[in-house]
C-alpha cells in the first residue's frame, strides 16, 4: 500500500511540476498518507501560492516575494535546461550503442569468440593467457 501511495504521490508531484513548467502557472498539492502524515509541492513557495489564493486580485506584495519567485522560476528553468541536456546526451548514447550492436552483429567472429570461455581446462586457459599477453606486450 506504501508503494502504491509513494508512486501516485510522485505522479501527481510531477503533474504539478509540469503544469508549472509548461504553462508557467503557480500550483500547490498537500497529500496526506493513510498514517497521517503530509506531503507537499508548492510552486514558487507555498507563502506565494497561499497569499494569492487568498488575495487572487491582489498583486504581489513584496518586492521580497518577488524576488524570491524569480530566483525559484530561474532554478527549475536551469534545471529543466540540464535535464533537457542529460536526455539529450542519453539519446545520443542509446542511438551509439545501437549503432555499435548492429555493428558486432554482422562482423566475423573470431575464434577465441566462438568458444565458451567455460569449457576451457586449465592448461587451455593458461595457453589463452599468454597468447592474449602476447597481442597486448605488441600493442
Amino acid at each position: 500500500m506504501y508503494a502504491t501511495f509513494t508512486k501516485q504521490c510522485l505522479g501527481l508531484y510531477n503533474k504539478a511540476n509540469e503544469l508549472s513548467t509548461l504553462y508557467g502557472v503557480d500550483t500547490g498539492a498537500i497529500i496526506f498518507s493513510s498514517t497521517g502524515n503530509a506531503y507537499s509541492f508548492f510552486h514558487p513557495s507555498m507563502e506565494s501560492l497561499l497569499g494569492r489564493y487568498r488575495n487572487p486580485n491582489q498583486p504581489v506584495s513584496s518586492e521580497y516575494s518577488q524576488v524570491i519567485e524569480a530566483q525559484s522560476r530561474d532554478r527549475i528553468r536551469q534545471r529543466n535546461q540540464q535535464l533537457d541536456e542529460i536526455l539529450e546526451v542519453n539519446d545520443q548514447i542509446k542511438e551509439k550503442d545501437k549503432r555499435l550492436d548492429e555493428v558486432d552483429d554482422t562482423r566475423p567472429k573470431g575464434w577465441w569468440e566462438e568458444v565458451p570461455v567455460e569449457s576451457l581446462d586449465a592448461g587451455q586457459v593458461r595457453e589463452w593467457t599468454t597468447w592474449f599477453e602476447a597481442v597486448l606486450a605488441r600493442v
